[in-house]
């Protein structure tokens, strides 16, 4: 017979913001970075970015191509066995 559960919500923000949690995003990302670079044209910046918002966050850019590199870096983060969610943009 199921009872129920209470979710520990700090205990889950501690363990969103952890270290551990941190170094597995941002390999995910460098993993993602890198397909990129090799996706797209050689004079493309492509960096990572990490952050801690209410959890820890990696963002992939691209940049110096002269045009929208997202379908490159959605490409990209596939490649490197990623989950994409796409939404459309907001205006």
């Amino acid at each position: 017979m199921f009872i129920g559960f209470r979710v520990d919500h700090r205990g889950l923000a501690e363990i969103l913001k952890s270290e551990r949690v941190r170094e597995a995003i941002g390999q995910a990302a460098e993993r993602a970075a890198t397909s990129a670079r090799s996706q797209l044209p050689s004079r493309a910046r492509v960096s990572v970015q990490q952050q801690i918002t209410d959890r820890q966050r990696a963002t992939v850019l691209a940049a110096g191509t002269g045009s929208n590199n997202h379908a490159e870096l959605i490409r990209a983060a596939r490649a490197a066995g990623l989950e994409v969610h796409e939404y459309p943009p907001s205006h």
